[in-house]
């Protein structure tokens, strides 16, 4: 039986002014990372609730945003690398006319950015007679608030008030249906997908990786004492030592050796985690994707701050040793030379975790 998919809210929820039932047409511009954009969807829902009738369109990356394309958030997407874009963040530049008439038929732009009179601000006032709304991308350095939280607050400063929630995504029938048959094809059936473990032992920063070793140690763990098939996610910042390591990984005599996932784009592999019985992972954008289509998940945090940066979902754990020097700053994480802060996690803690969201080893 296939899982059971949750689906997006109405659209009509509230009872919207009548400007915003007048905003026929909405462009929001993202160029966040993939964990920054999770964590942007509550933002995003309170959007497609306050503006119930515009059409949402999404610019940012095409391999992101393919997530949401056709899945509640976006009817369209749109790429920020296409020529023409780099002219909107000059100050005072010829414009390209293409995208001036382009960005001129929307009635609301939202902008996620640093700085409220950047370039691209000022050039799209330019050009757009419709409303143009700036939301800061993170909140200040010095306040401990989580970026979800934060960006909430950045609406209601532009008076749209939205209800705190955690970031979902929507997968159609058709990716789960995508998602059974890859895993069909890599040997699972449907039952033993429900079961299966997935580990993803890489980060966009090799600074927030647990050692590849303890992810080894984990995955012996579970072939000893679990029935779960394993499933390890490699990506492209896994190329090299940690795909290696796994490549190479020496299995005892009777054991069934994990499946390697590997070149997947982002809503195949949400399509492949979605409903599986638990993901294990570093302080990743991977980590985010999966707590947003509500995989039991425990994420490992090392030098960044879990109060600003964890996954939002009601089955994550945050696995974290505290060290004096946890969190980092910026600077101080590009410095530093010897990450006690993720060493000093255990298989233990893990475990312990997993315990605490009632998945049992």
């Amino acid at each position: 039986m296939a899982p059971s998919r949750r689906h997006p809210p109405g659209h009509g929820q509230g009872a919207p002014d009548r400007a915003a039932s007048e905003v026929r047409s909405m462009l929001v511009i993202h160029q966040g990372a993939l964990g920054d954009f999770i964590l942007t969807l509550p933002a995003l829902m309170t959007l497609r609730k306050s503006f119930p009738q515009a059409k949402p369109v999404i610019m940012g990356y095409p391999g992101i945003l393919e997530l949401v394309e056709k899945r509640f958030y976006a009817e369209e997407i749109v790429s920020v690398d296409q020529r023409g874009v780099a002219s909107f963040f000059v100050p005072g530049g010829d414009l390209d006319p293409g995208l001036s008439q382009y960005f001129g038929t929307f009635d609301l732009i939202v902008v996620f950015g640093k700085e409220a009179k950047g370039s691209i601000l000022s050039n799209l006032r330019r050009v757009c007679q419709g409303q143009i709304i700036h939301l800061n991308s993170f909140p200040p350095l010095n306040e401990r608030i989580h970026l979800t939280d934060h960006l909430l607050r950045e609406l209601r400063r532009n008076h749209i008030a939205g209800e705190e929630q955690d970031p979902q995504l929507f997968l159609s029938h058709s990716d789960q249906v995508w998602g059974r048959s890859y895993c069909k094809k890599k040997g699972l059936t449907e039952d033993e997908k429900a079961k299966a473990i997935v580990l993803h032992p890489g980060s966009g920063s090799r600074r927030k990786v647990w050692p590849v070793e303890r992810f080894i140690d984990l995955v012996h763990y579970f072939q000893g004492h679990a029935s779960s098939r394993l499933l390890i996610v490699l990506g492209p910042a896994e190329a090299g030592e940690i795909q290696e390591a796994f490549e190479n990984m020496q299995w005892e005599r009777g054991a069934t050796a994990p499946v390697l996932i590997k070149g997947l784009s982002l809503r195949g592999l949400a399509s492949v985690i979605e409903g599986c019985r638990v993901f294990i992972g570093n302080d990743s954008g991977i980590t985010h994707m999966a707590a947003a289509v509500s995989a039991p998940t425990v994420a490992i945090f090392g030098p960044t701050d879990p109060k600003r940066w964890a996954p939002r979902g009601k089955h994550v754990a945050v696995v974290r040793r505290e060290v004096s020097c946890a969190p980092c700053s910026r600077e101080r994480l590009s410095q530093c030379q010897d990450t006690e802060c993720l060493k000093g996690v255990k298989v233990g803690d893990v475990l312990a975790a997993l315990s605490s969201l009632r998945v049992s080893r």
